[in-house]
């Protein structure tokens, strides 16, 4: 038994070797199918309507100036405005330079001189111009951005000038153009021949801009129409952003998401950094994330503007038709940068407890910080009413008559729709924005009253 022994157990290490040898084999051969993790990044909903930078940032309006005091504006439902819009991507501005005009010469340019002036609701910053237009030459300027661009032709020199004009930091700069006087008066001048009349009023009262020498702030003026006009009185159906389509768009992994219950019955969404805050009385919500990285190098106004519609094309989308309202700083230094809803033309103003007028976001070093937008969303146009829009005269008449303020003391007037939100409908009023200077603004009615009593003017 014992000469058997010696020889088994070599067969029997030889086959536990053997046997080693082959799942060696088979595992050298048959490697695991490894699945590769991606790095987390937010879903996006589904559909997205995207914007670019350039369809954002549009002029409010364009006025046509022919001398001796006459003006016509046309807005972005009028064709010479989008004859104007479309022609400026072909503008060509070299030669710049820091300027200054007399309150003589700014008399001359404004009322007497031929001219194009193309006006937006608020400052835009340079390099975001040079999308809309071609700047042939660098700027040196403290100017961080413009309200205004405005071409006029310089009958000594034979040249149409260009104005870059910043009412609020009170500063201009002076370029050559690539227009010449045919393209000046025959094409564009001609095309807003039949637009409607206005009023031009200066900010400052008149004796402040009366000849004399030196050097003078920016001039600020706004037009009013002589004439009554018309406008559409509009009833939408709205749809509201569900909870499922806001948790896809703003966060990183769906499933990790849980719902709070705050005391006043706010509703929020976190998956533990960032937050969905839903306040269910406005219909409107406000994104948080603040977790963000300091950048070493400063950004540029267009890049925090751009950041900003890179982030919204990517989480929800427009929903509507927005436009580039402005950016300025907040209390604590941050960026707020606010896009406006507009119908055609004419931008929308909530006041009641459901604002669907703005998205908001601010910014830090480039990072969206907190984004506040409303839940509902335009949807089926239900019906339509035309309206008899006052003038300017009727509508200075109005504030005097009624004492509702000052009328030297006004900024800048314009019209828009005033939302008013019902079980399942909106209502767009159209109203007269006044902005008054130092005192909140004033939304006037814009129907025209039939029969009224006479009318003083402007003056």
């Amino acid at each position: 038994m014992k000469r058997w022994l010696e020889p088994a157990k070599t067969v029997l290490l030889n086959l536990l070797v053997l046997a080693s040898f082959c799942l060696t084999a088979m595992l050298w051969s048959n490697q695991p199918k490894f699945q590769f993790i991606e790095p987390a990044q937010y879903t996006e909903s589904k559909p997205v309507q995207e914007k670019q930078l350039e369809q954002l940032v549009t002029p409010e309006s364009v006025v046509f100036h022919y001398g001796g005091d006459r003006h016509t504006k046309a807005v972005s439902t009028d064709g010479p405005y989008s004859m104007i819009v479309k022609e400026m991507s072909k503008w060509i501005f070299l030669d710049f330079t820091p300027y200054t005009l007399s309150n003589e010469k700014w008399g001359e340019i404004a009322r007497e001189k031929m001219g194009v002036e193309v006006r937006f609701r608020s400052s835009v910053p340079l390099s975001v111009v040079g999308r809309l237009v071609t700047f042939r030459d660098d700027y040196d300027t403290k100017m961080k951005g413009i309200d205004r661009l405005w071409l006029y032709y310089e009958k000594d020199e034979d040249l149409v000038y260009a104005l870059f004009l910043s009412a609020d930091e009170g500063e201009m700069m002076r370029s050559r153009t690539s227009i010449s006087l045919k393209d000046l008066r025959d094409s564009y001048l001609a095309t807003g021949n039949q637009m409607p009349e206005q009023i031009m009023k200066i900010v400052k009262p008149e004796r402040a801009y009366s000849a004399m020498d030196g050097a003078t702030p920016v001039w600020s003026m706004f037009y009013l129409p002589k004439n009554q006009g018309r406008m559409q009185q509009y009833r939408y159906s709205y749809e509201t952003v569900s909870n499922e389509r806001l948790i896809e768009a703003y966060f990183l992994d769906p499933s990790l998401v849980r719902q709070i219950m705050e005391r006043d019955k706010a509703v929020i969404f976190t998956d533990g950094s960032r937050s969905i805050q839903l306040r269910s009385e406005e219909q409107a919500m406000t994104f948080t994330d603040p977790a963000y990285q300091q950048r070493a190098q400063e950004l540029s106004d267009e890049e925090k503007v751009q950041g900003a519609v890179t982030f919204i094309n990517k989480h929800l989308g427009w929903l509507d038709d927005y436009h580039f309202e402005r950016m300025k700083k907040s209390y604590n230094e941050k960026d707020l940068i606010t896009f406006r809803q507009y119908i055609g033309a004419y931008p929308l103003i909530s006041q009641g407890d459901k604002p669907l007028d703005t998205i908001q976001i601010t910014s830090e070093a480039g990072q969206v910080v907190t984004l506040s937008r409303s839940l509902l969303s335009l949807d089926k146009y239900l019906s339509n009413k035309e309206w008899t829009v006052m003038s300017g005269p009727e509508l200075y008449q109005l504030i005097r008559d009624k004492k509702l303020a000052n009328t030297d003391s006004i900024t800048d007037v314009y019209l828009a729709y005033q939302t008013k939100v019902g079980e399942g409908y909106v209502d767009l009023m159209p109203i007269w924005v006044v902005e008054m200077a130092n005192q909140a603004d004033l939304y006037i009615s814009a129907e025209a009253k039939q029969g009224g009593g006479k009318v003083h003017g402007l003056e």
